[in-house]
């Protein structure tokens, strides 16, 4: 008859370790996020912004890139007048902005520039 001579075994242990290393990589990715967090809320696209909403040209004049942000921001370049979504034309004595694409086809807003 054969008798083990090694160590005891202890299923347990298996499992255990599996736990312990989910919360270790949870723990991680949690402190992760909150290093990186700047306690803003999330860029908005200007594609949902509505009349009287500012926004932030991060790109350049040829090639903007809106967001929307409070008002008094001192980043803000444009107050939302109107949106021109169903003519598709703004006024000449605004700006205008089109984001192409989505789920409603395109955007066209009517833009001031705000003046601080």
């Amino acid at each position: 008859m054969f008798i083990p001579t090694g160590p005891e075994r202890r299923p347990w242990l298996r499992p255990l370790i599996a736990l312990g290393t989910l919360g270790v990589v949870i723990a991680g990715f949690w402190g992760l996020t909150m290093m990186t967090d700047d306690g803003k809320p999330p860029a908005e696209v200007a594609r949902h912004a509505v009349a009287g909403d500012c926004l932030e040209n991060s790109g350049t004049h040829a090639k903007p890139v809106m967001f929307t942000i409070p008002c008094n921001d001192a980043k803000a370049d444009y107050k939302v007048m109107f949106s021109a979504t169903a003519q598709g034309k703004c006024p000449p004595e605004f700006d205008e902005y089109t984001e192409r694409g989505g789920r409603n086809g395109d955007t066209t807003l009517c833009l001031t520039q705000v003046r601080h």
